[in-house]
């Protein structure tokens, strides 16, 4: 009838996954069209301050569809966020537009939900109304494929040479943004042959910096929960 009391010693190991969380755009919508908009956007997202905020710090920032603990990440490239400079330069953007933005997020995570509630928040409050819109998978998915939205959180598990195509080539099989662009697809198709991979992958990111085609978020970290001295070495994978 007493309290069993267990102690021990437990030890937490993160492991960095190739997952990627990120704003896809439509970019036949009016507003997000515009690139010079998108742009915007992108400096809209306090990513650091949602990563320790929303997701407890199991992940890591990132403004590129690379992860910041590889060594190909641009980090020279990363610009700081400031919310008064999000709103000077929506206040002189053109292309910003007058109707409320929806974007979608999949109502069966809520930390998901709530990561993009606080993206919509943060962006009405500079000037652009946003409403998330929570929807259940099979809904979320069908409004993906049909176009039916002007955002949407989305999670990719990327490949671990960082191959972006399925989200930026034309056609991509998760480029529910119509995203197409001639020069794109050829750095895309650079990264995947060049031997010199970091100046490929390089030139990339500086061309998705000018277009924004999608808006990366964060790459989310996995923790092992273990008693000591039980398991030694652990390596992720690329799977997990």
């Amino acid at each position: 009838t007493s309290a069993v009391t267990v102690s021990g010693s437990v030890r937490c190991t993160d492991a960095d996954p190739t997952i990627l969380h990120y704003l896809g755009i439509s970019t036949s919508a009016a507003g997000p069209d515009d690139a010079a908009f998108r742009r915007c956007l992108s400096l809209g997202i306090n990513r650091q301050s949602l990563v320790s905020g929303l997701l407890s710090g199991h992940a890591k920032a990132a403004q590129f569809p690379i992860s910041p603990v590889s060594p190909l990440y641009p980090t020279e490239l990363d610009t700081s966020f400031s919310a008064t400079a999000f709103a000077d330069v929506l206040t002189a953007c053109e292309a910003r537009p007058t109707h409320t933005l929806r974007l979608l997020v999949n109502s069966e995570n809520t930390f998901k939900v709530s990561m993009a509630q606080q993206i919509a928040a943060a962006f009405t409050a500079a000037g652009v109304t946003t409403e998330a819109v929570s929807l259940p998978w099979e809904e979320y998915t069908a409004a993906l494929t049909a176009g039916s939205f002007d955002l949407y959180y989305g999670e990719v598990r990327l490949t671990a040479d960082w191959n972006a195509a399925s989200l930026l080539a034309t056609g991509g099989s998760l480029n529910y943004g119509g995203w197409s662009d001639l020069q794109c697809d050829q750095l895309l198709e650079t990264c995947r042959t060049s031997t010199d991979r970091k100046a490929a992958l390089n030139a990339l990111c500086r061309y998705l910096q000018t277009q924004a085609p999608i808006l990366p978020v964060c790459f989310e970290t996995v923790s092992a929960l273990y008693e000591s001295d039980v398991l030694e070495g652990l390596t992720p994978t690329a799977a997990e």
